[in-house]
């Protein structure tokens, strides 16, 4: 696996942080993966336009400045990673919205509750994750994204900032390379 870059997507929220990755190739990052999901699928005019933007709200407004990262949001699990949306619940009421069978997903890894790392995703097609032919690639990508990411924390080479919404380099710089 090439070199990524784990960087801040959205840190409006007053809760969570959130965080993506871009590959690094020759020197030049690409387009952040979360954003090439909702380049993807929340654009005028495509059949799940208002999916995605029911997906982003989901992660600006309910888990970003509601709620926070909690458990109720992160229950599909996925090896690793786990999958936006979450089951539908009665009480939650923005999960509950969503329905049972809405059509995307959406990797990612709760670090805490105050930090998130979202990934790619694309569209549920099959009963299971990795028998979707849009999610399997993501699926694989993500366990390796996790996996990275858990062992820079093990290892001190990612830590947590102080006030626990960051994360940052070992030496308390922003730029996380691995």
């Amino acid at each position: 696996m090439n070199t990524f870059v784990v960087e801040i997507w959205y840190d409006e929220g007053i809760l969570c942080t959130f965080y993506t990755i871009s590959w690094v190739l020759d020197d030049d990052k690409t387009v952040p993966e979360t954003d090439r999901f909702f380049d993807r699928y929340a654009v005028p005019g495509h059949p799940l336009e208002e999916r995605a933007l029911q997906l982003f709200r989901l992660i600006t407004e309910s888990i970003g400045n509601r709620y926070g990262a909690i458990d109720d949001f992160f229950d599909r699990h996925v090896n690793k990673a786990q999958e936006l949306p979450p089951k539908p619940k009665r009480w939650v009421e923005e999960v509950k919205d969503l329905g049972i069978n809405f059509p995307l997903r959406l990797f990612c890894y709760r670090i805490t509750e105050q930090i998130v790392v979202l990934f790619n995703g694309g569209i549920k097609e099959s009963t299971t994750t990795q028998q979707s032919n849009d999610l399997r690639m993501k699926f694989y990508e993500a366990q390796t994204f996790v996996q990275k990411i858990e062992e820079a924390l093990q290892t001190g080479l990612i830590e947590i900032s102080k006030d626990k919404r960051y994360l940052q380099n070992f030496d308390g710089t922003a730029d996380i390379i691995l």
